[in-house]
């Protein structure tokens, strides 16, 4: 995922920290994705589109639609930080028999009824 895998195959898209989807910055090289990443594996655990949810950052305040928060997926698990502060949002870790979802960065997660 980060682009300097030399195994990877000729033609296989090679992400860069330009790509607008995919980007490293300066404070932190690692890249992440955008929400929509998580889209997904939450969609496979709540049966729920919650990229357009609106949910409120517990660290800063900041509410904006979970779909624009930044996605970390190169771990064992998923970890979704708020584009304000960087604070976890979200950590969501798959195993072959349970989901353990840690969402205690979030206030609350406003679901609209009608998506």
């Amino acid at each position: 995922m980060t682009g300097n895998d030399s195994s990877a195959s000729p033609g296989a898209e090679d992400p860069r920290p330009g790509d607008p989807d995919i980007a490293g910055t300066a404070g932190n090289p690692i890249p992440h994705l955008d929400g929509n990443a998580a889209a997904g594996p939450l969609w496979e655990l709540f049966r729920l589109d919650v990229i357009a949810a609106i949910g409120r950052c517990k660290h800063c305040g900041a509410v904006r639609a979970f779909g624009e928060a930044s996605v970390y997926a190169d771990g064992p698990g998923m970890v979704v930080r708020c584009t304000s502060c960087e604070g976890v949002l979200l950590r969501l870790v798959e195993t072959p028999t349970s989901f353990w979802l840690d969402v205690s960065g979030l206030s609350y997660l406003q679901i609209d009824r009608e998506s």
